[in-house]
This record gives C-alpha cells, sequence and structure tokens, in this order.
C-alpha cells in the first residue's frame, strides 16, 4: 500500500536513524522502504540494508532524480517521501495515509514540520512547528482536510516540507514526477503542478521533524531564485489569464528585484542592470 523514498547522498550519519524512525509507525503492513543512493563514497547502502531497506542507485544526480527513480522501484499506492538526515515522529504516517486513502480525488496530503539543530550529535528541538511560526491554522487552509485555492496559497509560501508529504502515485505518474532539470526548488514545483490539477490535503499533526546542519543550509540563494523564477514562468504558461498570473509576474519582478540588488552589492553592475531590466519587462 505504502512505499517509502529516501534520497541519501553520503548519508551514513543519518541513515539508520531516518529508517528506524519509519519502521516504528504504527502502520501496517510495513512500508516498503527504498533508499536511493547518488554518488556516495561512503558505507550509507551498506548501513541502509543492514537496516532494512531496498537500496538502489540514482541513475543521474540530484534529489530529483533520485526520488523519481525510487518512486520507478516502488509498488506502493501511495509514496511517501523522506532526505535521509530528517526523521519521523512516532505515530505520525498512518493518519496521513488514511485521510489520502479516504479522499480518492486528492493527489497528495502534509503535515506539519518542527525543525531541530543538530549539533555535534546533539538534538535542540525548535520551540514551535512550521505552522505555528508561520501563522498558519485552519482559517488559512481550510476548515476541512481540502486545502482552499491550494495554488494560489503555495505560489508565495514554502509551508510543505517533503518529508511531510504521502502522493498517490496515480498522481505523481499523471504529473510526470520531479522535474530532473531542476536542481533547487523541484518540490515546490512538484506541488504547485500538483495543485494545478488536483485538490491538495492538508493535516494539522506534526509529520516531519526536519534536522538542521552544515551540509543542508543552501549558499546559493541566487540559484535558487533563478529556478523558482523559472518554474513561475513555466507555469503562468499553463493557466489562463486571471488574477493568478498577475500574482505570478509581480512574484517574479520581486525575485528579479532582489537578484539585481545581490548583483549590484558583489560588484556586478551589468548583472543588475539585466535584473533590473527583467523586473520591469517580464
Amino acid at each position: 500500500m505504502l512505499s517509502v523514498v529516501i534520497p541519501a547522498h553520503n548519508a551514513a550519519r543519518w541513515i539508520v536513524e531516518a529508517i528506524v524512525s519509519v519502521k516504528a509507525q504504527s502502520f501496517a503492513p510495513l512500508p516498503d522502504i527504498i533508499v536511493v543512493t547518488s554518488n556516495c563514497t561512503d558505507n550509507t547502502a551498506d548501513l541502509a540494508r543492514a537496516a532494512g531497506a531496498r537500496v538502489i542507485d540514482s541513475p543521474a544526480p540530484g534529489p530529483a532524480a533520485a526520488r523519481n527513480a525510487g518512486v520507478a522501484a516502488s509498488s506502493g499506492e501511495f509514496i511517501a517521501f523522506l532526505d535521509a538526515d530528517d526523521l519521523w515522529p512516532p505515530n505520525s504516517l498512518a493518519s496521513r495515509v488514511s485521510l489520502l486513502n479516504d479522499k480518492a480525488d486528492a493527489a497528495m496530503v502534509f503535515g506539519d514540520c518542527r525543525q531541530f539543530d543538530d549539533i555535534d550529535g546533539q538534538y535542540l528541538l525548535r520551540p514551535e512547528t512550521l505552522f505555528a511560526e508561520s501563522g498558519l491554522d485552519a482559517d488559512f487552509f481550510g476548515d476541512t482536510a481540502y486545502m482552499t485555492d491550494p495554488l494560489d496559497k503555495l505560489l508565495d509560501a514554502g509551508f510543505v516540507t517533503t518529508g511531510s508529504v504521502v502522493m498517490r502515485r496515480q498522481a505523481f505518474d499523471a504529473l510526470g514526477g520531479f522535474d530532473e532539470s531542476l536542481q533547487h526548488v523541484e518540490d515546490l514545483d512538484l506541488w504547485l503542478r500538483a495543485a494545478a490539477r488536483f485538490p491538495l490535503l492538508w493535516h494539522p499533526d506534526l509529520a516531519l521533524l526536519r534536522r538542521r546542519h552544515d551540509a543542508n543550509l543552501s549558499h546559493d540563494t541566487p540559484s535558487m531564485q533563478i529556478a523558482y523564477i523559472r518554474v513561475l514562468t513555466r507555469l503562468a504558461n499553463t493557466l489562463p489569464a486571471g488574477h493568478l498570473t498577475v500574482r505570478i509576474r509581480a512574484l517574479r519582478q520581486r525575485e528579479h528585484r532582489a537578484l539585481a540588488r545581490q548583483a549590484l552589492t558583489s560588484g556586478h553592475a551589468l548583472r543588475a542592470m539585466k535584473h533590473c531590466w527583467l523586473a520591469v519587462t517580464r
């Protein structure tokens, strides 16, 4: 019924703990756990097998290719995603799967997330969850499990963490999976495409413990912004003219202005002028 896909690149420090958090769920039968290794130079694969996971190699670098390969090797009606350095809280999976199973028209369900700092193996939980930090509640998402106006809300808000998502395999295949040409925001891209075609579900309970450490904090903000602009542009081209396309244009202009400021600060005047021009004309 359920397959869990865990992409892993040199994740020997964390992979066993991630797999254990899956196997500890009150969910029967035990999910099929697929670890997808990508250019590993450590013993991630051996540790994952010993912990009870199937291990395959990714055909290409990047999380999108790894997740797609994991889904292709899976047989579950539902697909859950977990990063190798993150954890699922105890008893957090069954309620999301049950909700998605009950709502046959929905593509996916996501839940809340709490971040924790990993400091030399010592875990420090952050005081508030992602929903609480962002002030998101039933008034924002919708009074029922169905999220109201999901595409509109997803355009400019990062409240869906990949490790909190359970997706219907049929919807994943219909959407073509993750875009492997994207090295950033490939997850947001899939959620946006899903929201443009299907209902989305939200669950208020804690679904993910997200580990913060030096290796997973992105220092390439401009590349993420450029990828975000690309995703927005492609989405706009699939939508009829209306308030969503107007919003998307405003968001693209905002990102170009931010890129222009960054380029000017770093002494790249021509690049700054280019983004200023794009902020006005696109």
